[in-house]
């Protein structure tokens, strides 16, 4: 009997009905699978990822060649990582879409430009390593030239039409094109789209329909097609966003394709989403609940800048460019314990997959997919949400293969690891046991074998940081800097200057998703304090440049949370800054410079602690007091003429100081004062690695070899005293093979107080040390409380605890207050002194919590508890640390 049926329910022509019992499995009990060749089922479409809905992939372009490659063979390689068999991008619209802009192909009707942007690379790069990846393209925003601002208009069908010719000039083949991200459809134009397709050469071409969010019961585009022949005919398949869950059975009867054409627990933390939205789970459940054959997930690649919206929300981490560093996250191998065992066009067996318990499915999933010709088959369990090991009895017929069963196993500890095979039983039958929260994949193909490349360390942005902005390559993209709204594109220099400069070229509003009030973009370092950012701009007639500092805001606001100095053409100019909430602009201090007409100027905004400074062409014309953004990148902004800009530099309000380490040898300890060190040196020929720490936090190794310089950037760090430590391991220097250390610069401090913000973690100084199971982190919440630098890091479970080391004159705790929110008692130095009470009526982050007396200078450690407690009037008994402000 199929396991599915003593679990309770099967898959009968794809929905889920009543089936006869014979026992109720229970928890301790083992499950039978029927692996039967002769099941009924659909045909297996694929697991892919989305690149885009804002600039998701922006920062991989920059990576340095070896890197790159490494990352895009984990994610498109098959047999390697991944093994993506599915990618869909964005056709950019100049327009923030969740997490920047993406360039458009056609900023202005008639000038169509097939390099813009990155998301032809990418795809020719997926491609290159996987020629039967299924591309697609999907909208979420468009130029506002586009039907006089109305999306829905034959402008936008013929600028479709153009992006599948720039398709087919990067000889790509696309098999599916989208109609509106999220966002209502219209039928007609639907149907308009198809024959446009059809006339223009695009018959193989499918349209995916409706990309519609969170439509978990009735799919409204599969009731409209199933009174509407002609809608039928022009959608090819039917895709809904983060649904979980059952497709409608109006969806499954019409017989075409169901995808999830976007999903995911936004994390590639394993297991996360838990037994329903886990990335093993959705994909198996999918199948289960709503016979849907493809799953893609949002997004790609973690490759934008922490702080936008939903960072970590890749399948892998690499947004350090500048290091060459990445992380292989366990997303990828949770997805190729699928992908790596079947491949499109294998067909779904109904009959072999389902629920290990019907009653509570968070116990664990199975399903299986037979090859079209000789026998192959793959069955994928997953016991995401099981408190407990499971065995499952596994008996095999209708024509499938019978020996030699490979396991392949991933859990949250181990990357998919291959198991002994499994033997067979007296009775003809295969018994595997899968221990809680893992997946495991039996299968009668033989794997190939895993990547094992790793990236370079991790290092913080260059500081300080200087860029001609002359050079951005054949896709215009400037290394490092990420558009949040318009696009910026190398161009000729206006004004009488020599050679290009970075311009904006998006002539008016987009028809937005999720805009920003005006073009911009932004580069650096989220904890960068105090500093001066400077830029040439060049305004042209009627236009507005402005050069933007401390920044550090979710891209979904309109406003950045930060600072900003604007100049217009007729010399006016005006410094301010975004309100908390991210949803309009305060003006702090303005005036005119006297200079009227199109021209070149020096923007410079200067952050010392509290003073903001503003000089145009050399002379301050501005100075302020506010405190209300205490630190953040750097961005450009402007109007939506042609504004261009050269020469950015980002400097400390004092020189770095060099201190000379070349009289080191192996390994050693450095004293100094400030807020940032730079190690240099040189790599002899032979491979080796060492290790580098900051006031004993957890090291950093340095593969070093092949003569080449080794450099490594700390974080930002509180502002005083700190210790680096160089650790070589024994053996031979140096000499002939070793790392030559040459010197360490240093970023001078200001004196003032530092914050620390709570995605900050660490067992050394200046950094939290979470610890308990309850801690939840979200480091990139879409940021509509205010939270300082749109994460922070919760938990309701009492006795979780948080211990952070400092060396300073007094701390402050702030949080995320919210009806929720509960009490933490507070400890110094081991000593309970109070407590620390969250509660707010109104749910709003970067507040006050607590401060603490004024302690004798020196190391301390604040520690605070988590009660279970709340006030008379509080919901809740949670704490939510957002940051630490830590005084010299």
């Amino acid at each position: 009997m199929a396991a599915a049926l003593l679990a309770g329910t099967a898959l009968v022509g794809g929905t889920a009905a009543a089936a006869p019992v014979a026992a109720t499995a229970s928890s301790a009990e083992p499950v039978t699978v029927t692996v039967d060749g002769e099941s009924a089922g659909r045909t297996y479409d694929g697991v892919g990822a989305t690149s885009g809905g804002g600039a998701t992939s922006r920062l991989l372009l920059d990576y340095p060649r070896e890197e790159r490659a490494e990352i895009l063979d984990y994610l498109f390689k098959p047999g390697y990582g991944a093994s993506l068999e599915m990618l869909k991008v964005e056709i950019g619209g100049d327009t923030n879409t969740t997490d920047g802009s993406e360039s458009s192909h056609e900023h202005v009707r008639g000038e169509v430009s097939c390099h813009a942007g990155y998301s032809w690379w990418l795809m020719r790069e997926a491609v290159k390593r996987n020629p039967k990846i299924k591309l697609g393209g999907l909208a979420w925003g468009a130029p506002g030239w586009l039907g006089d601002g109305e999306y829905y208009s034959q402008d936008t069908i013929d600028y479709f039409i153009d992006w599948l010719d720039c398709a087919r000039e990067h000889d790509l083949t696309i098999d599916n094109v989208g109609v509106r991200n999220e966002r209502e459809y219209e039928v007609q134009w639907i149907k308009d789209y198809r024959a446009a397709l059809d006339a223009a050469g695009y018959e193989d071409v499918r349209i995916i329909a409706s990309d519609e969010a969170a439509r978990k019961g009735e799919w409204p585009i599969a009731v409209d097609m199933t009174d509407d022949p002609e809608l039928f005919d022009a959608v090819g398949l039917l895709g809904n966003h983060y649904s979980r869950g059952p497709s409608s059975a109006t969806a499954q009867a019409l017989g075409k394709p169901l995808w999830i054409s976007e999903g995911g627990p936004w994390s590639a933390e394993w297991g996360a989403g838990g037994s329903s939205a886990s990335i093993p789970s959705l994909i198996n459940h999918a199948y289960i609940d709503g016979r849907i054959t493809g799953v893609n997930f949002w997004n790609l690649i973690t490759s934008y800048y922490d702080g936008l919206s939903i960072s970590d929300a890749g399948l892998m981490r690499a947004n350090t460019p500048w290091s060459g560093a990445y992380q292989v996250q366990s997303a990828i191998w949770a997805v190729a314990q699928t992908t790596r065992f079947a491949e499109p066009g294998w067909q779904y067996l109904d009959t072999s997959s389902g629920y290990l318990e019907a009653a509570d499915t968070a116990q664990g999933s199975f399903v299986t997919r037979k090859a079209p010709s000789g026998g192959d088959w793959s069955t994928v369990i997953e016991t995401i949400g099981a408190a407990a090991p499971r065995t499952v009895t596994l008996s095999v017929e209708g024509g499938l293969k019978a020996r030699d069963l490979h396991v392949w196993r991933s859990t949250a500890e181990d990357r998919l690891v291959r198991q002994p095979d499994l033997r067979r039983n007296r009775d003809g039958t295969y018994a595997v046991t899968v221990p809680a929260n893992a997946v495991v994949t039996v299968t009668t193909t033989t794997a190939k074998g895993f990547g094992t490349a790793e990236g370079r360390h991790e290092s913080a942005f260059p500081f300080p940081y200087h860029n001609t902005l002359a050079d951005g390559g054949a896709s215009g993209q400037t290394p490092y800097f990420s558009q949040m709204e318009g696009a910026y594109e190398e161009r000729p220099c206006q004004g009488g200057r020599k050679g290009t400069c970075l311009t904006q070229v998006s002539p008016q509003p987009a028809i937005s998703w999720a805009a920003w009030k005006q073009p911009a973009g932004i580069l650096g370092d989220l904890n960068w304090s105090d500093y001066t950012a400077s830029v040439e701009a060049y305004v042209p007639e009627g236009g507005t440049a402005q050069v933007l500092g401390r920044v550090s805001n979710d891209a979904m606001a309109p406003v950045p949370n930060g600072y900003g100095l604007s100049l217009d053409a007729d010399g006016t100019w005006s410094l301010g800054r975004g309100l908390p909430g991210g949803k309009s602009w305060l003006e702090l201090a303005s005036g005119s410079t006297g200079a009227t007409g199109a021209g070149w100027h020096d923007l410079e905004l200067s952050f010392a602690d509290e003073v903001i400074t503003a000089s145009i062409d050399g002379t301050r014309v501005g100075e302020v007091t506010d405190d209300t953004w205490i630190s953040g990148m750097v961005g450009l902004s402007g109007d939506y003429s042609a504004v261009q800009f050269a020469d950015l530099a980002v400097d400390g309000l004092r020189p770095v100081r060099t201190i000379d380490a070349s009289r080191h040898r192996g390994s050693f300890e450095l004293e100094f004062d400030g807020t940032q060190a730079t190690l240099a040196g040189l790599s002899g020929a032979r491979p080796g690695s060492a290790k580098v720490s900051i006031d004993g936090n957890e090291p950093v190794v340095l593969p070093y070899g092949g003569k080449r310089e080794v450099e490594w950037r700390s974080p930002v760090l509180v502002d005083g005293a700190h210790t680096l430590r160089f650790e070589v391991p024994a053996g031979p220097r140096s000499v002939g093979g070793g790392v030559s250390v040459d010197r360490v610069e240093v970023v001078p401090g200001n004196g003032g107080p530092s914050s620390v913000d709570d995605q900050s973690e660490g067992t050394g100084q200046g950094r939290l040390d979470y610890q308990g199971e309850g801690w939840l982190s979200c480091p990139g919440c879409i940021n509509r409380t205010g939270l300082y630098h749109s994460s922070v890091t919760s938990t309701t479970v009492a006795g979780d605890s948080v211990d952070f080391r400092f060396t300073g004159s007094s701390v402050e705790v702030y949080g995320l207050r919210a009806s929720n929110q509960g009490i933490a008692t507070v400890l110094v130095d081991g000593v309970e002194v109070g407590t620390a009470d969250f509660y707010g009526r109104t749910r709003i982050g970067n507040q006050l919590i607590w401060s603490s007396p004024a302690l004798g200078a020196g190391e301390h450690t604040l520690t605070l508890v988590a009660t279970g407690k709340g006030n008379d009037s509080d919901s809740g008994r949670g704490i939510s640390i957002d940051r630490m402000l830590v005084h010299p």
